[in-house]
């Protein structure tokens, strides 16, 4: 459960992205400048997320390696990596880059308010003066910034459409799940829960597992883009309306 600290970061972290990208939206407007944002954000949240074998290493200590170091075990590796691809990809007028745009956004954004908000590392040890509690927490204010820039900076238009992309995300994720659960199993090491596909990611709350994630996911971002479609687009460019007409096209055939 949050503690006054981990609810005072929480407060500082979001208060501290949404200045800094209102700060990027009025400051930076160059294609190329926006690209320098993107990449700086991702490679900070990878230098974050593997600083503290260096930490370990220089305190004299044994540096600690975590599995998802290694492998990309949860959603927030997977939005990580795919956060500095996409930061790094120089063809930008592709379907691949499209995909990879809406699955960063939704995945790094629900997965990095979750990674703030309810992080793992942090109930079980609520301690923000250990770097390796307080590097998973910011490691998720630097990717959660990189993904809500996306949008911001005008690399994703958001979209009822999206919802496609982030349905194949999703099978992505259970796939790539059960492939580091099989990678453990075919070397005998204890099996990851990996996409949460063995365990419930909290046991206080029962009811939250991979296909309710998944779901609640869907429902998310089906209403959050609806009302940015009925608030920001025209009638005609609204997903309703295009529905309705591609329905009329298949019937008149």
């Amino acid at each position: 459960m949050s503690d006054k600290n981990h609810i005072l970061f929480t407060t500082i972290s979001f208060f501290v992205i949404i200045v800094c990208l209102i700060l990027a939206n009025i400051f930076i407007h160059k294609d190329n400048h926006k690209k320098l944002v993107l990449k700086i954000s991702a490679i900070l949240t990878v230098i974050i997320h593997f600083s503290s074998l260096y930490v370990d290493f220089f305190a004299g200590r044994e540096p600690s390696v975590e599995d998802s170091m290694l492998l990309p075990l949860y959603p927030c590796n997977v939005a990580m990596w795919t956060l500095v691809i996409l930061a790094f990809m120089k063809r930008t007028e592709t379907k691949l880059y499209n995909y990879l745009c809406v699955v960063t956004f939704y995945l790094g954004v629900i997965g990095g308010i979750l990674g703030i908000v309810i992080n793992e590392i942090y109930i079980n040890n609520p301690n923000l003066a250990e770097w390796g509690v307080l590097k998973g927490l910011l490691s998720h204010s630097t990717m959660l910034f990189g993904c809500i820039y996306i949008v911001t900076a005008g690399f994703l238009k958001p979209r009822v459409s999206n919802l496609f992309y982030v349905f194949f995300g999703l099978i992505l994720l259970i796939v790539d799940g059960g492939l580091m659960i099989f990678l453990h199993w075919i070397f005998k090491l204890e099996l990851p829960n990996s996409m949460y596909l063995l365990e419930r990611p909290f046991e206080a709350i029962p009811w939250l597992n991979v296909v309710t994630i998944g779901i609640l996911a869907m429902v998310i971002i089906f209403i959050a883009t609806a009302l940015y479609e009925q608030l920001a687009l025209k009638k005609e460019d609204r997903w309703y309306t295009k529905l309705k007409a591609f329905i009329e096209s298949k019937k008149s055939k």
